[in-house]
């Protein structure tokens, strides 16, 4: 499969999710000012990852949470969504393809391409990629060498206070 197929199809998947724009049009400051609302990150365990490789994946890959914060409070984004994300256990499959879900919304947004996006509508939530013969379920964990665990951990908690 060609690349180029891959990120029409990902563009693809992304603009039918999102909702169009609304047909009246408001000034910008009016839309900003009533999208403008606060998020509770205590749901999210403060926008930190709870399990230590994904927190490390985090660290590696500069995932920017302060757009991702950003989408939920002007774009109505449901940061919520990703509940699981931040305060789950499991270094698995789901978790894995959770992350790499949020990465992808995150660099799509970075382009500035939601910036006039009501993203309430978008229904990330509802996709459940893992669930082929329960192969989500797998714990990665395994997969890591106990020699490098030290490094992980080192690494995942960089920024920490």
């Amino acid at each position: 499969m060609k690349f180029s197929t891959i990120l029409a199809g990902t563009f693809a998947a992304v603009v039918a999710a999102a909702p169009a724009p609304a047909s009246e049009p408001e000034s910008e400051a009016v839309a900003l000012e009533a999208r403008n609302k606060s998020i509770d990150v205590g749901r999210l365990n403060n926008l930190n990852f709870k399990q230590q490789d994904l927190n490390y994946l985090f660290r590696l890959n500069s995932v920017d949470l302060q757009l991702f914060q950003h989408l939920g409070i002007n774009n109505n984004f449901n940061v919520v969504v990703f509940h699981d994300l931040f305060n789950g256990d499991n270094f698995n499959i789901n978790a894995l393809l959770q992350f790499q879900q949020m990465h992808t919304l995150l660099a799509i947004a970075s382009t500035g391409v939601f910036n006039t996006f009501d993203l309430s509508k978008l229904n990330l939530g509802g996709i459940n990629m893992g669930l082929i013969n329960g192969v989500g379920g797998v714990d990665l964990g395994q997969f890591i060498d106990v020699g490098v665990r030290p490094q992980v951990a080192v690494i995942a908690g960089q920024g920490e206070s």
